[in-house]
């Protein structure tokens, strides 16, 4: 995977969209990524599933990607769920404060439990 690429792939499901990215989520690169973002139709059941399993990095830049999307996703009612198994991208999720507004789990099975439920975060996606 290059380093200064990222890709994204919408997969809908029956209660929920995966939307999973590869590469680098970094200022300068992002562009068209958020427009595809923002541009998707918010026709999903419960919400979104962001699969970062193939992201080698984040910065600022691609954590306010993800909270912007979670803003327009929120509005509707929907919930965002994510998924990271790397250590360094779980340990900026928490130095960011990410992870006190979103659920991070690592597959997409404990993704698809944790959107059924009733998970609140301990900051609302307004708060953040």
């Amino acid at each position: 995977m290059e380093r200064n690429k990222v890709a994204v792939s919408i997969t809908e499901k029956k209660e929920y969209n995966v939307i999973a990215l590869t590469g680098s989520l970094e200022y300068g690169i992002l562009k068209d990524v958020k427009a595809e973002l923002q541009n998707l139709p918010l026709h999903t059941g419960l919400g979104y599933v962001i699969d970062l399993q193939k992201v080698a990095n984040i910065d600022s830049t691609g954590f306010g990607m993800i909270v912007n999307f979670a803003k327009k996703v929120s509005v509707q009612g929907k919930k965002i769920v994510i998924i990271v198994v790397d250590d360094f991208i779980r340990n900026l999720f928490a130095i960011s404060q990410c992870d006190k507004v979103f659920p991070i789990v690592t597959s997409e099975d404990e993704a698809r439990n944790m959107i059924k439920s009733e998970w609140t975060g301990e900051l609302s996606i307004n708060e953040y």
